[in-house]
């Protein structure tokens, strides 16, 4: 005959089988749409009003409210992948889905350091995109606020980039609070956040003078985003400067109490990661350095070979007729740095 305790321990072991094989293959929809627009397929449409991912139901409604967020989302997934790949050419991990070149070791299998800063990327380029959108009246259910500030005593209006609706689309349709209040949810979270945040902080304000002779009696304003690619120094400073946090459980999907809350408490402005990253020595073989103290960290210690190259580029250009420019074509031999 069994006794209490025995059983409480084969209960516990029962449930907790349970629980890992529910979660098995439950990936919330932030991770599975994150995952999507960064990866780069031929053009798949998918059925239904979103077209680009398998949308869950709640994602289906909001791009049937709104007919153009589709294309946004093309435009999002476009700008990020190129943003990523012109920054980090030229680093050990250069954007790739893979380290190493390995399928198996796909970067969203665990929570890496890249992968915590692809979840940032992708939801600083669907807020991007949405503000964008508002300020070019290419989608319509936009808050565009007409003023900046009570002191102001110049005639302020117009509507520029929203961001304030840029970040409510994001994370509805990343479905931000159904990601989970466990530890991998929690983190993946906050690297949203810092994503977002980073968009925020490259809003500008922009004005125009109005009056008579150049006069500047009345001005108006707006805020207004820079190019995305000019958000990739902070979103590349984050990724640098993310903290490691320590794996509690990974395996089941448990909520964190709020005593180890606390106790993994990071600065709320800085990404998260779980996992450190493979040695990326191996996928470097064959890559092109920038330059030679480039190929000191890229090529991992194993040297590199100098090849010659003839480039064209335009040269001696000069005004014709008043208002055209022609220009001769020079050729430059340089030198071209590979990693052995």
């Amino acid at each position: 005959m069994f006794s209490c305790s025995v059983i409480t321990v084969l209960l516990f072991f029962f449930v907790s089988i349970i629980s890992s094989k529910n979660v098995e293959g439950s990936q919330p929809v932030l991770q599975k749409t994150v995952e999507a627009l960064f990866t780069e397929k031929s053009q798949v449409i998918y059925p239904g009003a979103c077209k680009l991912i398998p949308a869950s139901p709640r994602q289906a409604k909001m791009c049937k409210r709104n007919p153009g967020l589709p294309k946004l989302l093309q435009v999002a997934k476009h700008q990020a992948i190129t943003a990523c790949e012109e920054t980090f050419r030229y680093d050990r991990w250069n954007c790739s889905l893979f380290f190493n070149k390995r399928t198996k070791r796909n970067i969203f299998n665990k929570v890496y350091r890249e992968t915590a800063f692809v979840h940032a990327l992708i939801a600083a380029s669907i807020t991007h995109a949405v503000a964008k959108a508002c300020a070019s009246g290419d989608l319509t259910k936009c808050s565009c606020l007409g003023s900046f500030g009570k002191n102001s005593s110049w005639k302020i209006g117009g509507c520029g980039d929203d961001f304030k609706q840029g970040k409510r689309v994001t994370r509805n349709f990343l479905e931000f609070k159904q990601a989970g209040s466990d530890q991998i949810g929690q983190v993946l979270k906050q690297d949203i956040i810092v994503g977002i945040d980073s968009m925020g902080e490259q809003m500008r304000e922009v004005c125009k003078c109005h009056g008579f002779s150049g006069s500047c009696t009345t001005k108006t304003c707006w805020r207004r985003l820079g190019p995305f690619n000019s958000a990739m120094g902070l979103l590349k400073k984050h990724f640098h400067h993310a903290v490691k946090q320590k794996v509690l459980n990974y395996t089941v999907k448990r909520a964190i109490t709020l005593k180890l809350r606390n106790k993994l408490k990071v600065d709320r402005k800085k990404l998260v990661y779980l996992h450190r990253t493979p040695n990326l020595c191996v996928g470097t073989i064959g890559r092109v350095c920038k330059d030679r103290n480039n190929c000191a960290t890229l090529c991992c210690g194993r040297g590199y070979i100098t090849t010659k190259k003839l480039i064209s580029f335009r040269c001696r250009c000069r005004m014709i007729n008043c208002c055209a420019v022609q220009c001769d074509t020079c050729t430059q031999e340089v030198d071209i740095y590979t990693c052995k």
